[in-house]
C-alpha cells in the first residue's frame, strides 16, 4: 500500500511539479526580460549621435552602440570590451542569448534620420544559477514531501490493516477443537465488521455440520455395536459346533471380519468422543509389556498369513514396565500400530518392536519394511488418510493413536526411509 501510494504520489507530483516549475520559470525569465528591457531603454534614451553622447553601462553590463550606413553596413560608435564583440547583430529587436551572454537589442530613430541601435548584454550565469537553485529547491521539496508522505502512508496503512491482522490472528487460532469461539469485532458498520460476521457465520455452519457428523457417528456406532456383538456370539457358537475343516475356516474368516468391523465401530465412537467433549482418560497402573504381548498374540493369525515374524526387544536398562495411563485406550494404540505394521509390511519380513525407558519417558518403537522407498508421513496424521497397500482401511488408525498419545502428554513420531517405516511412541512414565 505504501509503495503504491508513493508511486501514485510521485507521478502526480512530478506532473504538477513540472507545470508549477515551468510557470515560475517563465514568470522569473519574463520579469528578468522586463528589467533588461527597461535598462536597455534607459541607456538608449540617453544615447545620441552627432554629437555622440554615450550612456555608460553599470558593472557587469556590456553595450554596443552603432548605426547602419546607407549601404547597410553597421557603423560602431562605442563597444564594451569582451564577448559582446563576437555577437552578431540580431535581425530584429528583442532578447538574445548566445555565447554565455544574455541581452537585448533595441533601435531608436535619431533626429537626422539615422536610427541609433543598442545591444545590452550581461552574463547569463546569474540567470542560470537562479534557475538551477529553483530547480534544486523544487526537487528537494518534492523529495522531502515524497519521503514524508510515504512514511505517513506506511504508518497509516499499518494502522488501517491492524483490524485485519487481528481478524487473521483470531481466525488462525480457531480449529475443529475450538469451533465454539468467534471472532470479536467492533460495531463499526463497515467492511471489517461485515468480514468478521461472514467468518463467524461460516464457523457456525462448520460447527453445525461437524456436530451433525459427530451425532451420526455416535448414533451409527451405537446402532452397529449390538448386531455386531450378536453376530460375533453366533459365529463363535457355530464355530465350536462345526467339525468340518472348510466350515471352521469360513467361520474363522467371518469372525476375523466381524472383529475388524467392531474395531472400526469403536474408532468411530472415539471420533465422536474426541470431537464432542474431548478424550476422557481413566488412568491406572498399566503393564505395557503385558499389553504388547497380548496384542502381538492377538494379531498372530494375520501375521502368519503374510509370513511376518516378530522380533520384540526389551531394553535391559528399563526402570519399570508400568505406565500410569488409560489401559483400554493404550491397548487400542498398540492394536492399531501392530495391525498397520502387519498390513503394510512386505511379506516374508520381520516386524521389530523395541521397548525402553529413558529420562522419565516410556518409549515403544515399531519398525517394518515397506514396498515403497518412503511415504509422506505428515499426511498419515490426518483422519481418513492412509498409505498405499494391498489391503484397505478406514484411515483413522494413526490419527486416533496420535490423539490418544497426545492426551497422555506424549508424542508419536513417524519416519520413513530406505523402504523402512518407523513409529515411535513416547509417554511420560
Amino acid at each position: 500500500m505504501s509503495v503504491l501510494f508513493s508511486l501514485i504520489f510521485m507521478l502526480i507530483n512530478l506532473a504538477f511539479g513540472r507545470v508549477i516549475y515551468q510557470y515560475f520559470k517563465n514568470s522569473y525569465v519574463e520579469n528578468y526580460n522586463k528589467y533588461l528591457y527597461s535598462r536597455g531603454q534607459a541607456i538608449i534614451d540617453k544615447t545620441e549621435i552627432n554629437p555622440d553622447v554615450i550612456a555608460l553601462p553599470d558593472s557587469g553590463e556590456s553595450i554596443r552602440v552603432f548605426y547602419h550606413l546607407n549601404e547597410g553596413r553597421p557603423k560602431i560608435v562605442f563597444q564594451s570590451p569582451g564577448t559582446i564583440s563576437k555577437l552578431n547583430v540580431p535581425y530584429r529587436s528583442g532578447i538574445t542569448d548566445s555565447l554565455g551572454q544574455y541581452g537585448i537589442y533595441l533601435k531608436k530613430e535619431n533626429y537626422d534620420g539615422r536610427p541609433v541601435e543598442l545591444m545590452l548584454t550581461v552574463s547569463d550565469q546569474s540567470l542560470k544559477q537562479r534557475l538551477a537553485k529553483f530547480t534544486r529547491l523544487t526537487i528537494g521539496i518534492t523529495s522531502i514531501s515524497l519521503i514524508i508522505s510515504s512514511l505517513l502512508a506506511f504508518l497509516a496503512s499499518g494502522w488501517l490493516l491492524k483490524p485485519i491482522r487481528s481478524i487473521a490472528n483470531q481466525a488462525r487460532g480457531i480449529n475443529t477443537e475450538r469451533l465454539g469461539e468467534r471472532i470479536k469485532s467492533s460495531e463499526t458498520h463497515d467492511e471489517l465488521q461485515q468480514l468478521s460476521q461472514t467468518i463467524n457465520e461460516m464457523i457456525a455452519r462448520i460447527e453445525n455440520e461437524q456436530q451433525a457428523r459427530n451425532n451420526f457417528f455416535a448414533a451409527a456406532s451405537h446402532e452397529l455395536r449390538t448386531p455386531l456383538a450378536n453376530l460375533r456370539a453366533q459365529t463363535e457358537f457355530e464355530l465350536m459346533d462345526r467339525e468340518s475343516k472348510s466350515d471352521r475356516k469360513l467361520l474363522s474368516d467371518q469372525l476375523t471380519e466381524i472383529s475388524r468391523l467392531q474395531s472400526i465401530v469403536e474408532q468411530f465412537l472415539l471420533i465422536s468422543e474426541f470431537n464432542s467433549k474431548g478424550i476422557t482418560l481413566i488412568k491406572s497402573r498399566v503393564d505395557i509389556i503385558e499389553q504388547l504381548l497380548k496384542v502381538f498374540s492377538k494379531n498372530q493369525p494375520e501375521a502368519d498369513k503374510r509370513n511376518i515374524k516378530y522380533n520384540i526387544h526389551f531394553s535391559e536398562e528399563m526402570s519399570t514396565f508400568e505406565l500410569y495411563a488409560d489401559g483400554s485406550k493404550m491397548e487400542l494404540v498398540w492394536q492399531n500400530l501392530i495391525y498397520n505394521a502387519i498390513k503394510y509390511a512386505t511379506e516374508n519380513t520381520i516386524l521389530v518392536c523395541k521397548v525402553k525407558t529413558y529420562n522419565g519417558q516410556f518409549s515403544v518403537t515399531f519398525e517394518n519394511s515397506i514396498a515403497r522407498e518412503f511415504v509422506e508421513v505428515y499426511e498419515l496424521r490426518t483422519p481418513f488418510s492412509k498409505g498405499s497397500g494391498k489391503t484397505s482401511g478406514s484411515g483413522l488408525g494413526l490419527w486416533i493413536c496420535n490423539e490418544i498419545v497426545q492426551a497422555h502428554s506424549g508424542q508419536m513420531k513417524l519416519q520413513s526411509e530406505k523402504h523402512r517405516f518407523f513409529v515411535t511412541i513416547s509417554i511420560p512414565i
